[in-house]
């Protein structure tokens, strides 16, 4: 049986044999399918492989927290501009030669390797989905690294953008108000303060945003944040925003001072300085203001003028007053006081040689008005008058009376009868 199978087979392939080596067409077909079969026996074999270099990869950096928090170091530079354009050579499986692309080999910087702080040599780390690494270049990278260090830095708000004149703004809140910085000691240092800029711009009622911020160094130039570890990466900022209203503020001696000045002084005027200030608030509430009070300057019993800073009083209502506080001038003088008198004394003077006066005794009164204390001191002194007889010829004369220049300062008379008659006796002795 088997010997009959055998020669049948044996017959059918010489018949097969005879009729493929004189047809082209089942050459060409055998040849087609050689090649099939053997394209499948190398993809299906993972024994035959080939190289294939790629570029062009962006290589990133890993264990960086255990850098920092390991080790206490940190990046003093950027490495992201020596981590691109990587290139990598694989060894690939023939089968899977043409996916191995740049998206599915991944090349890192591991932090983790790196113990002291200086210049150091970094290796680069290559992996991949199909194949096997056979070479990175760079094969490492040269960074220095500093002592991780750490700051509290203050956060400044800027309000930018076109301001209305009409308008006031104002910071009300931030938070945080203040950032921790960390990174490398060098870079942590430098840093001076952290700004966030707020655009106001046709902004007429208060608002609240999210900004981000910019870190400062000494010179004002912006420190990179790349590297640097930060307890937020954004600040809100709350902004109010109210019309504003320039006022006069009230110079009446009844709204500026409290109390009583001493005895014998009055409150003669104030002034204020400066005269207005500005007040923020809600259209309704401006809309009834005509003047501004201040917080009433204590008198204490004061004999003389003085200035005193006080504050200008504010309304629950108010927003903000612009100056907060003004100087308030007082001036103090001694109050004007009239006495009649009847004390009066005079004489002549200037009388002409050889001449004899006779006047009519009468009894002369003297109304002074000047401070309450040189009135009060008349009244015990008394008045001393004088009636200047100089350039009279004899005859009868009525004069007035009057008191020596600068002997009673500030004083004013007026005498009752107000001239004294008199008459000059004799002729005046001639050369």
């Amino acid at each position: 049986m088997h010997r009959k199978l055998f020669a049948l087979l044996k017959r059918f392939l010489k018949s097969f044999w005879g009729s493929l080596s004189h047809n082209l067409g089942l050459k060409l077909l055998s040849l087609l399918f050689a090649v099939l079969l053997w394209s499948y026996v190398v993809s299906s074999n993972p024994s035959i492989t080939r190289h294939k270099l790629i570029g062009d990869i962006d290589a990133y950096v890993t264990n960086q927290s255990v850098l920092n928090d390991v080790y206490n170091l940190a990046l003093a530079e950027d490495p992201s501009g020596k981590l691109k354009d990587v290139s990598v050579r694989l060894e690939v499986p023939q089968a899977s030669y043409a996916l191995a692309n740049a998206e599915n080999v991944q090349v890192t910087l591991d932090l983790a390797s790196v113990r002291a702080a200086g210049t150091q040599e970094v290796p680069l780390k290559a992996t991949t989905v199909y194949g096997r690494v056979v070479r990175t270049m760079p094969e490492s990278i040269t960074l220095n690294f500093e002592a991780l260090d750490s700051r509290s830095i203050p956060v400044n708000v800027v309000l930018t953008g076109e301001q209305d004149e009409s308008m006031w703004y104002n910071v009300s809140r931030k938070n945080p108000g203040e950032l921790v910085i960390s990174g490398a000691s060098g870079v942590v240092q430098s840093i001076e303060s952290a700004y966030v800029y707020t655009d106001v711009t046709d902004r007429e009622q208060s608002f609240v945003t999210a900004g981000r911020f910019v870190l400062l160094d000494h010179d004002g130039s912006e420190v990179p944040q790349a590297l640097l570890k930060r307890t937020s990466t954004s600040v809100t900022v709350s902004v109010d925003v109210y019309p504003k209203k320039e006022l006069p503020v009230s110079n009446k001696i009844a709204d500026a001072v409290k109390g009583s000045v001493a005895d014998g002084f009055e409150v003669t005027g104030i002034t204020i300085q400066p005269e207005t200030a500005t007040v923020a608030a809600a259209p309704d509430v401006l809309e009834g203001l005509t003047e501004l009070l201040v917080e009433p300057v204590a008198l204490n019993g004061a004999r003389q003028s003085f200035s005193q800073r006080t504050k200008i009083s504010r309304l629950t209502d108010f927003k903000n007053v612009s100056p907060e506080q003004v100087y308030v001038n007082i001036q103090i003088e001694e109050e004007v006081v009239s006495a009649l008198l009847t004390d009066v004394r005079f004489t002549f003077v200037n009388k002409p040689e050889d001449m004899t006066v006779s006047w009519r005794r009468e009894e002369f009164s003297v109304r002074v008005t000047g401070p309450k204390s040189r009135v009060d001191q008349l009244r015990q002194a008394g008045v001393s008058a004088v009636v200047d007889l100089a350039g009279l010829a004899a005859g009868e004369h009525k004069l007035p009376l009057t008191v020596e220049e600068g002997m009673y300062p500030g004083i004013t008379f007026e005498f009752e009868p107000a001239n004294v008659s008199l008459t000059l006796d004799g002729a005046p002795k001639t050369d």
